[in-house]
């Protein structure tokens, strides 16, 4: 297996000799590259795979997020994004993104302030579209209404061990840590 660094626009192979599978493009029976990475040929199953040397900017559909709610809308729920879920955790984003949470990805209820595990769905434009719909992802953290403090996990509902006070969200199962 061959490695070399490939740089964005440089022609990485014919058509005819591999197939290419990762971050490149095909113009006029050429592949080229699309990123700064490094490109890996296999000349027995005639397969090039290139591999970005960064991580994208921006979370790609499927990645899980850890977003705060800033605000609730009459059609969705703006989130703040921060962070995305690594092999080792959460790993800190560069910049923290805007989120939208439409209400028909919303299997439950959130609390302005909670912060959330979701699932990107889309990244066309710069608010990040994500989902909680599947038993892992939903509220992470929640804090009480009426005197902010964290949440304890009673059953499927959240209440307050300070005031007594009840609230019913959307849990992530296994990842509610208070």
């Amino acid at each position: 297996m061959k490695k070399t660094v490939v740089t964005p626009g440089e022609t990485l192979a014919y058509v005819e000799e591999f197939e290419v599978k990762g971050s490149a493009y095909s113009v006029d029976y050429r592949y080229l590259s699309s990123v700064l990475g490094v490109a890996a040929f296999d000349e027995k199953t005639h397969i090039a795979v290139v591999r970005p040397l960064k991580d994208p900017a921006i979370p790609p559909p499927g990645s899980v997020a850890y977003c705060q709610v800033a605000g609730k809308g009459r059609r969705a729920y703006q989130l703040r994004c921060f962070a995305v879920e690594g092999q080792r955790g959460p790993v800190d984003l560069k910049y923290a993104f805007t989120g939208v949470l439409p209400y028909f990805f919303a299997d439950g209820e959130l609390g302005i302030g909670d912060y959330i595990r979701a699932k990107v769905v889309s990244t066309y434009g710069p608010p990040l579209v994500v989902s909680i719909r599947g038993a892992t992802y939903g509220s992470v953290l929640s804090r009480c209404p009426h005197c902010g403090s964290v949440l304890k996990r009673r059953g499927m509902a959240l209440y307050c061990p300070n005031c007594s006070t009840e609230v019913r969200r959307k849990i992530a199962v296994g990842h509610y840590t208070a």
